[in-house]
């Protein structure tokens, strides 16, 4: 129920963002494109695209098929071209005023086409951008690595975001590209799912074909728990995935760890089911680029420092020898100007391998997207892991 409430809160505030918006662009656009008498179509058709985001969500999670997946498609790629137009705008209105301040007469029709041009143009490259994932091959030292994981592949991978965007289609190509680079193990920090809901279970197949000579690794992210965990871990349990829930494993000297993300069915406090031994090699998975919280009693400060002043002391893996952190939930900020947001909020912990004494952290930008299906300065990536 208390997730109910949040997602209902979330859409209300964002359709009220979202009409806000489109008012501007509709203001603007009569202003200067000369289309006073057809304000009224206009303003009906902006209105109605400024709600099409919440509603085809809200439709796809009740019903899931191929049409509503291309309607919430489509009005997520609206959603990234209108994000672009509130950019222009402030730059129509500056021309604007400085030219009449300064007794210029610019044609404003022109200026306003040629800058809502850039806008679509910026949106047909982010959409033709993260189409397909890149292959991001990186090395890691590990003090100590067993002779049998020496010169090993690990494949990591976040975020694919699987649901009405990114499809069975776009997993096959995944799936393809993974199993191409013959990889050791494959491990997978969470937001596998959208969270949204739709046909879960469908995606089973395609996750079980995933080979590595390990097996496969799974700790939840933030997405998954959105409308309830038991529809993703059921979908895994048809697989040969393994869910690490707040466990370790340990695989010929090399330990596992997996911890789940901390929002869903908690609070509590936080127990590893078995011991981490600091002085032998490991790996953690855990979703965010941030400390892990061994508490998260006090929802609003985990919150905190979760999304809005991230943790990034890694006290918990340094504490308990850590050797490589894996994560991801940035997206690298997915498009330009969010890249520099994400980079300043995780305080340059938003993407790529950082490396520490013996502790390193490896940020992937996500194998797929959320909200705008987009990547403008940043890639969809698979990320090979090459242990030495």
């Amino acid at each position: 129920m208390v997730g109910l409430v949040r997602i209902v809160v979330f859409f209300a505030v964002a359709l009220t963002i979202l009409m806000g918006s489109h008012w501007l662009v509709y203001a603007t656009t009569v202003r200067f494109l000369g289309l006073e008498s057809q304000r009224v179509v206009l303003l009906c058709v902006l209105l109605a695209l400024g709600m099409s985001f919440v509603v085809t969500a809200l439709i796809s999670r009740v019903l899931a098929n191929p049409v509503t997946d291309l309607l919430q498609w489509a009005s997520s790629l609206w959603l990234g071209l209108v994000i672009y137009l509130i950019m222009a705008l402030p730059i129509v209105w500056l021309v604007y005023g400085v030219s009449r301040a300064a007794g210029l007469s610019p044609d404003m029709r022109i200026v306003t086409g040629v800058l809502y041009g850039m806008a679509a143009a910026l949106t047909l490259y982010g959409a033709v951008n993260a189409l397909s994932p890149r292959v991001r091959k990186v090395d890691v030292r590990i003090e100590g690595l067993p002779d049998a994981w020496k010169g090993k592949t690990v494949v990591h991978l976040s975020d694919l975001h699987l649901g009405a965007i990114r499809g069975k289609g776009y997993l096959a190509t995944v799936v393809r590209k993974v199993n191409a680079l013959e990889p050791e193990i494959i491990l997978i920090t969470g937001d596998l799912f959208d969270g949204m809901g739709g046909r879960l279970d469908s995606y089973a197949g395609l996750l079980d074909s995933l080979e590595a000579n390990r097996g496969v690794y799974f700790a939840t992210g933030n997405h998954e728990g959105y409308l309830g965990l038991a529809g993703p871990l059921a979908a895994l349990a048809r697989t040969r995935i393994r869910v690490l829930d707040d466990e370790v494993v340990d695989l010929d000297g090399l330990q596992i760890v997996g911890i789940g993300f901390p929002e869903h069915d908690r609070p509590k406090d936080l127990h590893v089911k078995g011991d981490i031994d600091p002085d032998r090699p490991s790996i953690l998975l855990f979703h965010t680029p941030t400390d892990v919280q061994e508490s998260s009693k006090d929802r609003a400060d985990q919150q905190k420092r979760t999304y809005i002043a991230p943790e990034t002391t890694f006290t918990f893996a340094r504490r308990h020898g850590i050797d490589l952190q894996l994560s991801g939930h940035t997206h690298q900020g997915q498009f330009w100007p969010f890249t520099a947001i994400a980079r300043a909020i995780f305080n340059g912990y938003d993407y790529g391998l950082h490396t520490d004494g013996g502790f390193s952290i490896y940020v992937t930008s996500g194998a797929g997207t959320w909200g705008p299906p987009l990547r403008v300065g940043s890639s969809s990536e698979i990320a090979a892991i090459r242990l030495d």
